[in-house]
């Protein structure tokens, strides 16, 4: 049998006094190789490639605020509430949701950034209506309309890019910890088991999500060598995701689950569902 992955610290270094963390490296270089990525594909299905740049604000915003309420509320709502959880009792903080920084939740954030992906376009597409009347009276080309379904193929086409730094990031700090394992990706040490006890290797799922997202570049890479439909790719990567996800946290041991299901699996089955139709 191979052996397992050797533990290793997670990622972080100081600047100063500033500490830099592996994870937060890993999001921004993600996020900005992810875009350039979107904007590429943009430039070349005729699109303007501006309007990706611009919607990477309100995706960033979508990222982190999204990702801490659905944390928030579904994974830590004791935290926020108040209760009991594993025999610590917690006080109401509402507080909690400001802090962005303090728990972030994938589908949270997928959430409330395809919600403002949806609200920019549209946004984009009222100023176009607005100044093609006048442009027509000037004797000025017309602006193309601003299609969700064209700019949102673009914008996930630089999904996996984005989101596979990210899930490396996740894997240098190690906060995706599941059950224990033999398995040859496992890594020694990161979680421990009913005795207290970390000298055992446990499945590293931020690894195994970064393995599927780096593998989906070549893949979209490789289906954008024709032309596709409109919205192709917003229903391929989230099919191909769903079922990748919900077996993924099925390993996790630390996620809160209602009735016998994480809330990433219910989000799972919802994405599903949705690039289906």
């Amino acid at each position: 049998m191979l052996a397992t992955l050797p533990f290793f610290e997670p990622v972080k270094f100081d600047i100063g006094s500033i500490p830099i963390h592996g994870f937060g490296i890993m999001v921004a270089l993600g996020l900005y190789i992810g875009t350039e990525m979107a904007m590429r594909k943009a430039s070349r299905d005729g699109l303007d490639p501006d309007i990706i740049n611009r919607v990477v604000t309100w995706m960033i915003v979508g990222i982190f605020v999204g990702g801490h309420l659905g944390h928030a509320f579904f994974y830590e709502p004791y935290k926020l509430f108040g209760g009991i959880h594993n025999g610590v009792t917690y006080p109401a903080d509402p507080m909690y949701l400001i802090r962005v920084w303090d728990g972030l939740s994938s589908f949270g954030g997928f959430i409330v950034t395809a919600f403002l992906c949806w609200l920019f376009f549209r946004k984009e597409n009222n100023r176009v209506k607005k100044a093609n009347p006048q442009r027509k009276r000037d004797g000025k080309n017309l602006l193309f309309p601003i299609r969700a379904t064209h700019y949102g193929d673009a914008v996930i086409y630089g999904f996996p890019m984005a989101f596979g730094f990210g899930r490396i990031g996740c894997f240098m700090a190690h906060d995706h910890p599941g059950v224990e394992s033999e398995f040859f990706l496992a890594v020694k040490g990161v979680c421990r088991n009913h005795w207290g006890n970390s000298d055992y290797a446990c499945h590293d799922l931020g690894l195994y999500e970064a393995i599927w997202a780096c593998s989906m570049i070549f893949v979209v890479m490789f289906l954008d060598r024709k032309a596709r439909f409109p919205g192709f790719y917003l229903a391929v990567i989230p099919m191909v995701y769903a079922p990748f996800r919900l077996y993924f946290d099925s390993l996790r041991t630390a996620d809160v689950r209602y009735t016998g299901l994480t809330p990433a699996q219910y989000g799972a089955i919802c994405l599903f569902l949705i690039g289906d139709s």
